[in-house]
């Protein structure tokens, strides 16, 4: 068995990925030096991964045992963090805005990062688990640690408060370690599996990691405290993460077309998630990246080429004169209709599908269960703004 191969299936093992798809390597194998390092480079990671649990996880059984308790309090249950998060700076010079903030800070993990879904207006208890979810503990899904860091900068630029800085330096720190070798973020960190542990793009995961870091590293604004080498680290992660950016596009007969909602982060191709999210090329998350691409300055001309890619891959497979309701079993004729694009399409056809919980994929919406219908966006109308955006942007930047 190739080396390669056999780091690839003990990474499966390790972070509980699925076998078939770690078992392919992205890339033809690299010279032994090299492919040496690149794997004491993933091993590394594994390990700091699963140290990083046992901290969360020690410090939490500690206070449980210090209490007599045999299961963890959970915090109150929220859709978001339970406030208001756009704040003005005066906001956190506030009665209201210190005691969420000292919510916030008694949340944040020994890692360094928060949960979803848990209502921070309340101080944590000893004992009580930093988030309502078990498996998003600490995550950077829903705009969780991201806005949490977000937060953090406003308060110290407001208040000068050193607590709010040395919180912000955790956190930090937490991306920095949460980033997987070739570039990408996994949901939640440290590990947890299944596919939490895949490259993210849903839900606009990694591009909001990605604005945080480039305005830390241009350390302007809010950021203007954070140190040089924060600046530089900040950086470095950033430019591995466009990279990342770059080689996780899909490409179609040698064009690159747009991303999956996430990424096998071994062999870099869309993966499967929830039974009715399949890997796909997917068109509403693949947004948030184009238009982060768009607004880079002095992009390279990968960068170019991706978004071109990206646009003529949106201009091919819109949808006019249609209109979807949720919950509708078709669309409905509307010549007045906005364009319109199906979530995800199926790789290597462009078709779009449909997916249910029972995990099978079907070609019309009307053969998705009511459920399902009702409770999920399977059409957007999203990239219209991107193709606006991009008519603007193609004359400075043109196809080479």
């Amino acid at each position: 068995m190739h080396s390669s191969l056999r780091f690839a299936l003990a990474l499966a093992a390790v972070c509980q990925l699925p076998m078939a798809l770690a078992a392919a390597p992205a890339n033809t194998p690299a010279p032994a030096t090299a492919q040496a390092a690149l794997e004491a480079e993933w091993q590394t990671y594994i390990t700091r991964s699963q140290e990083l649990r046992k901290l969360d996880q020690q410090q939490l059984r500690k206070e449980m045992k210090r209490r007599g308790l045999k299961e963890p309090l959970l915090p109150a249950y929220t859709k978001e963090f339970g406030f208001e998060t756009e704040q003005p700076l005066e906001w956190f010079t506030s009665t209201e805005g210190k005691a969420i903030m000292e919510a916030i800070l008694s949340l944040q993990t020994p890692t360094g990062g928060w949960s979803k879904r848990t209502d921070m207006t309340k101080k944590r208890k000893p004992g009580m688990a930093f988030g309502n979810e078990k498996n998003y503990i600490p995550t950077f899904d829903n705009d969780a640690t991201s806005k949490q860091l977000t937060l953090l900068a406003k308060a110290y630029t407001a208040t000068g408060d050193k607590t709010y800085q040395e919180a912000f330096a955790r956190g930090l720190t937490l991306i920095f370690n949460a980033q997987y070798p070739n570039g990408g973020w996994p949901q939640n960190y440290p590990l947890v599996g299944g596919y939490h542990n895949y490259i993210t793009y849903n839900d606009s995961l990694m591009v909001n990691l990605m604005f945080l870091l480039r305005d830390v590293a241009n350390g302007e604004g809010n950021y203007a405290f954070v140190s040089k080498e924060q600046r530089a680290l900040a950086q470095r992660s950033l430019d591995k993460a466009i990279q990342c950016a770059l080689n996780t596009q899909v490409l179609i007969n040698g064009q690159p077309t747009v991303w999956g909602a996430q990424h096998d982060p071994i062999t870099l191709m869309p993966a499967k998630a929830r039974a009715y999210e399949m890997a796909s090329l997917t068109s509403a998350e693949s947004v948030w990246m184009v238009e982060f691409f768009m607004g880079l300055e002095n992009p390279s001309a990968d960068v170019i080429n991706a978004v071109h890619g990206a646009a003529a891959w949106y201009e091919a497979t819109k949808i006019t004169g249609k209109t979807w309701v949720r919950g509708e079993a078709e669309l409905k004729d509307d010549a007045n209709a906005p364009a319109l694009w199906s979530r995800f399409y199926e790789l290597g056809t462009n078709k779009p599908i449909f997916g249910d919980r029972d995990g099978s994929v079907h070609y019309e919406i009307g053969k998705v269960s009511k459920e399902r219908r009702e409770g999920y966006a399977w059409y957007t109308t999203s990239p219209a703004k991107v193709l606006k955006h991009y008519a603007k942007w193609a004359k400075k930047y043109p196809r080479a």
